[in-house]
């Protein structure tokens, strides 16, 4: 018998943790800090560029000079860059760290195929659709130009589930057939990421459990935000749970269900004892973006918090990937809000953090 054949089996490792969570600490230290969105706040789309120029933007900013200015050079860089940063990030992961990645940023995937869908719903110019998408997911622009290509929602919906994607039930196809209402699709395809998702998370460990809470605490952050925002449109309460996102950890279907119910103070004080967190002291009378951007802070610090604690885990990664989307989204509000004219202190309470 051959040496190599009376040598014991050995297991393939789960990931490459300890190098993926090296690169990504590095990357995690050439984010903005907190005292550069003052100082951006007080320049013009000119000036901001030529910042972001001397940055990890640069590359970009470069890149589509030729083709936009002013705001829009601005918007396509930030989210040429959010892609190219998340495809680098999953470029460094093997094993079952790479399908942890993976399955976590196929939100982009998903995102990218419901704007898709809207716009050759609505019609809108291929090329156009195109400026939208953000190829942060493992599907590439190319992809979602094949998609646009097709020209019809059902053949889009056909060609997902060829790349391996769950189809919305008969009930509801058909139901798009008659009404041409994207919205229960749409839906169906959030719920069924979150599904796929928590799927993807394999094993017992201490990190993975972990993990796995992390993400059903998300989908408590994410039902939350999408129950206060229904119940200050006037959305009747027993439609609402029909909307919910099936798999959270502190607000389970029945619970929900009774908050629906109750006032919106009610609600939020319900979600605040389920999550431990005052929230920064949120109120239903600031309105429903207030209170979802205190939620999303929620995760930020549980994500941070939790990614100290598990360094030779996902947590890092996914916490980098969270705090990488702040940025940017940070940096486009308050190129937007300047745009717009919205008063300095509200874009400032906004990126607060």
């Amino acid at each position: 018998m051959a040496l190599l054949d009376r040598l014991p089996k050995l297991r393939l490792p789960g990931g490459n943790y300890a190098y993926v969570n090296a690169r990504v600490k590095a990357r995690k230290r050439n984010l903005l800090t907190g005292d550069a969105y003052p100082k951006l706040m007080k320049m013009g789309p000119g000036q901001i560029a030529r910042l972001l120029g001397e940055t990890a933007y640069r590359e970009e900013m470069l890149r589509l000079a030729s083709r936009y200015e002013g705001d829009e050079l601005l918007e396509m860089a930030l989210n040429d860059n959010l892609a190219r940063t998340y495809r680098d990030v999953l470029g460094f992961c093997k094993g079952d760290l790479r399908g942890m990645v993976r399955a976590y940023l196929d939100r982009w995937n998903v995102w990218n195929f419901k704007t898709v869908l809207r716009g050759v719903q609505h019609g809108v110019p291929p090329d156009e659709t195109l400026e939208e998408i953000v190829p942060a997911g493992s599907l590439s622009r190319a992809d979602f130009e094949a998609m646009l290509a097709l020209g019809s929602v059902e053949a889009i919906i056909q060609h997902v589930k060829d790349m391996g994607y769950d189809v919305p039930p008969t009930e509801t196809l058909e139901a798009y057939g008659k009404d041409r209402n994207l919205g229960p699709i749409e839906d169906f395809y959030d719920k069924n990421y979150y599904a796929r998702l928590l799927g993807s998370i394999k094993g017992g460990s201490k990190p993975t459990k972990i993990y796995r809470d992390f993400v059903k605490t998300e989908i408590d952050v994410a039902n939350s935000k999408n129950l206060l925002k229904l119940m200050l449109e006037g959305v009747d309460a027993a439609r609402i749970p029909g909307y919910m996102i099936a798999g959270g950890k502190a607000l389970g279907a029945d619970r929900l269900a009774e908050l629906a119910s109750a006032s919106p103070d009610e609600a939020l004080a319900g979600i605040k004892k389920a999550l431990d967190d005052e929230l920064g002291g949120a109120k239903s009378s600031d309105g429903a973006s207030a209170v979802a951007l205190a939620l999303d802070r929620h995760l930020l610090r549980l994500a941070e918090h939790r990614s100290h604690i598990y360094p030779l885990s996902v947590l890092p990664v996914v916490n980098f990937i969270m705090r990488k989307k702040e940025e940017v989204d940070f940096i486009r509000l308050i190129v937007r809000g300047k745009s717009g004219g919205i008063p300095d202190k509200t874009i400032q309470e906004m990126i607060m953090t």
